[in-house]
């Protein structure tokens, strides 16, 4: 949508609101006229007096407390001393007492008080119920944490109305607990340093279950950077604890610039939004189990595959530290990072297919049945509907930029963005580490003089510039010997993102 059609938008958006503002001031306008033309003909004794509840009760749910006075005190100047109390059979006009109006607007302005206060309320816990059904419904749309953190913090900071919100989870090893996610804060105090357990009394009581609020941080023992707060203009604090079942997870905390006493509804809710993120943790970390356990299978299925040939053996590994590596220099996110990661090591799945002697060919490239991994890989991973979205890079690792590659045939930017990286760093590795039995390698800067010469040839130019200024920072990358013996001891990932990536390829 264009900036253009978005300003209209909310200038029609706008216009309504103000007709609709309009039409309910004539509706009230008119309410109260009818209401008083009615009172004068029947008198204030009558029923009709009641007649102006109505107009009253709708000014404050609609319009708020100034709302509801201004037509409570209409309405009271409307049946004041002018207006007959009653009018007898004979037709004579009896008039009010003198105390009668002033009561009489006494009741209408707490009317309009009480409306105004129950509607605010009403509004309020809609709101407040809302946000918690969105946070719940993002939990089941996404096993992301940080983007379920950070959603937690924006929505309790706006329900709650503080400075700032913030999520700290608690890390075993150290002791600390460490930023998650953070709003309304700035960086200079959300990195003001470690936050042990043992060093903060606060904490020490929140870990143990306890909601527990500190009205004048700045000045309290049981805070850990009192001076901080102060600088950051923090006043107030409430920690809630993130309990589950099992553990207490971290802290969630809202930040006050004013001194202030957190009342129960408020404690209540935070406690709601610390269970929410407790559960959103929980979710994760089983997520993040099942997909380490997951990759590490695939790991250990091709060096099982690899370890058929000697020469070939642990190449895959090599290929996806180089690819993964080059797609972080091009600035990919961490769920294409991912992506990136599976696709890698299993780029050469197909030679699954392929029988043990066809491995160790002089010149594979020549050989049919080599040349046919590539979709054999293709067709094994199409079933496994995680895994289509590497299916690509599996497919199209062997294609050339300039289009004398296979098996397609495919050239330039019309071979995938992610193939052309694993391309680039299987091309690399193979002239570090070649196939051929007994033959030596190129050194990593001799390899890296081919790759650049091939820019624009069987390399996309982009590619090469960006694994150029990689070597040059983090030459250790450069070279990778092949193990002396299998090793299938497979280390855990360290992506501290959890849940499945999906992204979409890049141009």
């Amino acid at each position: 949508m264009t900036a253009s059609k978005s300003g209209s938008m909310k200038q029609e958006e706008k216009r309504s609101k103000l007709w609709l503002l309009f039409a309910w001031g004539m509706a009230l306008l008119a309410a109260l006229g009818l209401s008083s033309i009615l009172v004068y003909v029947a008198g204030t004794e009558s029923i009709a007096i009641h007649l102006f509840y109505l107009p009253i009760v709708f000014a404050g749910s609609v319009f708020g407390d100034y709302g509801g006075i201004i037509v409570a005190l209409l309405a009271a100047a409307l049946t004041g001393h002018i207006a007959p109390a009653r009018i007898e059979s004979d037709g004579m006009r009896v008039p009010q007492g003198d105390w009668d109006p002033a009561v009489r607007a006494a009741v209408f302005f707490l009317i309009a008080m009480t409306s105004s206060r129950a509607s605010l309320e009403l509004r309020r816990m809609a709101k407040e119920n809302r946000t918690l059904y969105e946070v719940a419904q993002s939990l089941s749309s996404t096993l992301r944490l940080r983007q379920v953190l950070e959603l937690i913090v924006r929505n309790a900071l706006q329900v709650i109305e503080a400075k700032g919100c913030a999520i700290r989870l608690y890390d075993e090893e150290t002791g600390e607990l460490r930023p998650a996610a953070m709003v309304g804060l700035s960086e200079e105090y959300w990195s003001k340093g470690p936050v042990r357990i043992e060093d903060s009394p606060m904490d020490q009581r929140v870990m143990a279950g306890e909601p527990v609020q500190d009205r004048d941080v700045g000045h309290s023992s049981l805070w850990q950077y009192p001076e901080a707060a102060r600088r950051e203009k923090i006043r107030s604090v409430l920690s809630v604890p993130l309990r589950s079942k099992n553990a207490i997870h971290g802290v969630i905390r809202v930040y006050s610039s004013h001194r202030r006493a957190f009342n129960a509804r408020e404690i209540n809710l935070l406690t709601a939004f610390a269970n929410q993120a407790a559960v959103a943790i929980e979710n994760a970390e089983l997520y993040e189990d099942i997909r380490r356990n997951y990759y590490e299978t695939v790991r250990a299925l091709m060096q099982t595959i690899e370890a058929r040939d000697r020469a070939t053996y642990s190449h895959s590994e090599r290929v996806t530290q180089l690819t993964e590596a080059l797609a972080e220099e091009m600035g990919l996110t961490p769920e294409e990072l991912e992506l990136v990661r599976f696709g890698a090591i299993l780029h050469d799945i197909g030679k699954l297919g392929l029988e043990l002697g066809e491995l160790g060919e002089v010149n594979p490239e020549d050989d049919v049945f080599y040349r046919m991994h590539p979709m054999i890989g293709n067709s094994i991973l199409q079933p496994i509907g995680f895994l289509r979205p590497v299916t690509s890079m599996v497919l199209s690792h062997h294609e050339r930029w300039d289009g004398s590659g296979f098996p397609e045939g495919l050239s330039g930017k019309d071979i995938p963005f992610y193939a052309r990286l694993v391309a680039l760093a299987d091309a690399y590795e193979r002239l570090i580490n070649p196939r051929e039995p007994g033959a030596p390698g190129l050194k990593p800067e001799i390899a890296l003089q081919k790759i650049v010469a091939q820019s624009g040839q069987a390399f996309d130019p982009e590619v090469v510039e960006a694994f150029r200024r990689l070597m040059e920072k983090r030459p250790e990358l450069a070279s990778a010997p092949p193990p002396s013996t299998p090793l299938f001891s497979l280390p855990t990932t360290t992506d501290d993102e959890a849940g499945p990536a999906q992204p979409g390829e890049k141009e």
